[in-house]
This record gives structure tokens, C-alpha cells and sequence, in this order.
């Protein structure tokens, strides 16, 4: 289709701004768009809302998430965004299969969707409005008691990573609990077993599903030397140590920790793998008797994962 200078500069602004560019009902560049739209080069992600379909492709599903959220604060400055929406905001790690396209937003008149079938309003009789990077959201106990909602082992990294930014404390929580109508025994779960040495989103996924399967509790991050570099140990994602005097070590790899081939200075498949020889090497050398890795495949089927839980000699407590 022809270029329209309108459009181009539209959609090339709201780029910079990392947001989607906002159309005006009834006026010839929005009706522009959506001609646009129809022939597949732009996108309309909620209504009104319009993104240049190459660009739009290359964002992950976290990032569209956002510059739908940054163009409606602008939009409707009232607003105070909400649940997966806030956590979005504040950086919370989470899984990117919870988008949905949809935005979630905190209101005092009832719950339910919005005129959009895209937004979601969240009833809260009063609203604990803070702003974060310029967007209005709900305060980060409140984003955690509402996130809740989220399947347990999706929710828990959202809490680890709140926790680990330092964005609130597990007292805070609890206080807010008492005090607003919400799904306790599902937010005291999450409270129970939320703990910021998790790394990363992975970790605490891949735990959830360890204590799903009835296993024990195992330690975070443990330390063991690294002789190679001795100011920089190594420290492990998870580790049971037993009565018996067993030590097993469980390493969250990931989807494709050895196969990233779109970084062009990263080291060969090679030398990761004599990496991780050495680094099992050692960690046998300090009393380790097992060394489990677990991917993303293996934690996505409980059968896989309880296969190697249970052939690594991990404990089941129930």
C-alpha cells in the first residue's frame, strides 16, 4: 500500500516511545490505519491502538503487553493498571504464556470486563495507587495479592522477584491480606514459599513443580569453591543435603542454555560443555554425589521430572 506521511510518522513516534500509537476515531489517519490494518502492515492490539506489524513482531509478548499499558496511562491518566498488568510495570519476572492481550486495571465499581474485551477491571474499594516509571499502578502488595489469582507455580516467580527487588516485604502482604476481601489460603501459599535467593523466573518455576511432586525442601544457592577462580565460588540453584551424608545438587538449564545460536560472540557449544564438566568436577570433589540438570521440557512434564528427581536420589516427603 502507498506510504502515508501521516501514519509513517505516527507509528514512527510511538516507536521511540516503546508504545503504541494512538488513533483518533473518525479522522483520515486513523481511517488510514485501518485500511492498513486490513492489508496486514499494521497491527491493532486493542482498539484504537495500532503498531507497524514488522515492529510489532520483533517485541516479545511481555513487551507488547507494555506498550499497549504505556498507551492507554496516556490515554486514560485515570487509570491505575492492575494484577499481571502492574506486575508487568514493576518488572516482575514472570512466564510469557500468561499474555493474553489483555490489561487488567484496578476499579472501585465493580469487577468484571470493560467495554474493550480486552480489559479486565479488578473491584478494589479503595485503590493503592503509586506510579512507577510515570504509569499508575497498583502498590506492589497489592499487585502480589492479586497476581495470586495466576496459576501457583506461574504466581510464585512474580513473588520471588518482587521480594528480590526489594518492592515489598512479606509482612506487607499479610497486612493487606487482612484487611481487603481476597483469596487468602491462595495468597498465604504463595507467602509461604516465596523467597528472593531464586534467581531468576525459571528457578522458582521448576521449584514449584519440585514441591508439587511431594519432595523435600531443598537450600538456594548454595556455595561450593571454584578452584579455578576461587574469589568466584560456585553456587548452585538447588541443593538437598541428607542425613545420610548425600549431597544432590539440581541445575535449572532452561530451554536452550547450549543451543543459542543467535548470539555471535558466544562460546562455542564446545567450550560450555568442558565448562560444565569442570564445574561438575569440582562440585563431586567437595562431597556433591549427584548432579541433576533439569530443562524446561523436563519440568514442563511431571513425569520427566519426577524420573530425575527420583533417579538423583532426591527425597520425596509426601
Amino acid at each position: 500500500m502507498k506510504e502515508h506521511k501521516g501514519v509513517t510518522a505516527l507509528l514512527r513516534t510511538a516507536e521511540r516511545e516503546r508504545r503504541c500509537a494512538i488513533g483518533k476515531a473518525g479522522d483520515a489517519i486513523y481511517h488510514a490505519l485501518r485500511r492498513r490494518v486490513k492489508a496486514l502492515e499494521v497491527v491493532s492490539p486493542y482498539p484504537n491502538l495500532f503498531a507497524d506489524v514488522l515492529y510489532w513482531n520483533n517485541l516479545d509478548p511481555e513487551e507488547r503487553s507494555l506498550h499497549v499499558i504505556r498507551s492507554l496511562a496516556q490515554h486514560h491518566p485515570r487509570w491505575t493498571f492492575a494484577g499481571l498488568s502492574a506486575a508487568c510495570v514493576y518488572g516482575y519476572q514472570h512466564s510469557y504464556a500468561l499474555h493474553d492481550g489483555s490489561v487488567s486495571i484496578a476499579s472501585p465499581k465493580g469487577s468484571g470486563h470493560g467495554v474493550a474485551k480486552q480489559l479486565r477491571r479488578l473491584y478494589m474499594h479503595k485503590i493503592p495507587r503509586r506510579r512507577f516509571h510515570g504509569i499508575p499502578v497498583t502498590s506492589p502488595a497489592r499487585t502480589l495479592i492479586d497476581c495470586a489469582a495466576i496459576p501457583f507455580a506461574d504466581a510464585l516467580a512474580i513473588y520471588d522477584s518482587a521480594l528480590r527487588n526489594g518492592h515489598v516485604t512479606i509482612a506487607d502482604v499479610e497486612t493487606l491480606m487482612i484487611q481487603i476481601a481476597c483469596d487468602e489460603a491462595a495468597v498465604a501459599k504463595l507467602l509461604k514459599h516465596a523467597n528472593p535467593l531464586r534467581e531468576n523466573g525459571g528457578e522458582s518455576w521448576t521449584y514449584a513443580h519440585i514441591i508439587g511432586l511431594g519432595y523435600a525442601e531443598p537450600s538456594f544457592q548454595a556455595e561450593f569453591a571454584n578452584p579455578e577462580t576461587p574469589s568466584m565460588p560456585y553456587r548452585v540453584d538447588f541443593c538437598w543435603r541428607l542425613a545420610d551424608g548425600r549431597v544432590i545438587v539440581g541445575e535449572y538449564d532452561g530451554m536452550a542454555k547450549y543451543a543459542d545460536t543467535s548470539n555471535p560472540n558466544r562460546a562455542s557449544l564446545q567450550a560450555k560443555l568442558d565448562y560444565e564438566h569442570r564445574r561438575e568436577h569440582a562440585l563431586k570433589s567437595q562431597g556433591v554425589t549427584a548432579v541433576t540438570h533439569l530443562f524446561y521440557e523436563d519440568v514442563k512434564d511431571s513425569a520427566r521430572l519426577d524420573a530425575k528427581l527420583a533417579g538423583a536420589g532426591v527425597p520425596r516427603i509426601r
